[in-house]
């Protein structure tokens, strides 16, 4: 393994609730927009938690997530998961994948 996959994937643990947000973005349908709200709701996290920690920048830095409000501080931030993201598609990989292979053993 290379020294940036560990470094990512620690970055992505470091995180709190990482794990979970990934997983509720990949339950959403991709170029729709989503508030962030309803990006919580998906992961089963209060929007509180969300607000404490740097997930949502983290993953519009990584262009998993592209902000498409006009970042005026009076409405709810609004994002639109990007399917054509590297991270995204990678991500989408290995949730396909640990999930078949762990079911292949039960």
């Amino acid at each position: 393994m290379t020294a940036d996959a560990v470094d990512g994937w620690e970055k992505l643990a470091a995180e709190e609730e990482a794990a979970a947000v990934v997983a509720g973005l990949l339950s959403l349908e991709p170029d729709e927009t989503y508030a962030r709200s309803e990006l919580a709701t998906a992961a089963d996290i209060p929007l509180k938690t969300l607000y404490l920690v740097d997930t949502f920048d983290q993953l519009e830095t990584a262009g998993v997530l592209d902000r498409v409000d006009d970042g005026d501080d009076q409405s709810e931030a609004q994002f639109v998961l990007n399917a054509d993201s590297d991270v995204y598609k990678a991500a989408v990989e290995f949730g396909e994948l640990f999930a078949n292979r762990v079911s292949e053993d039960n």
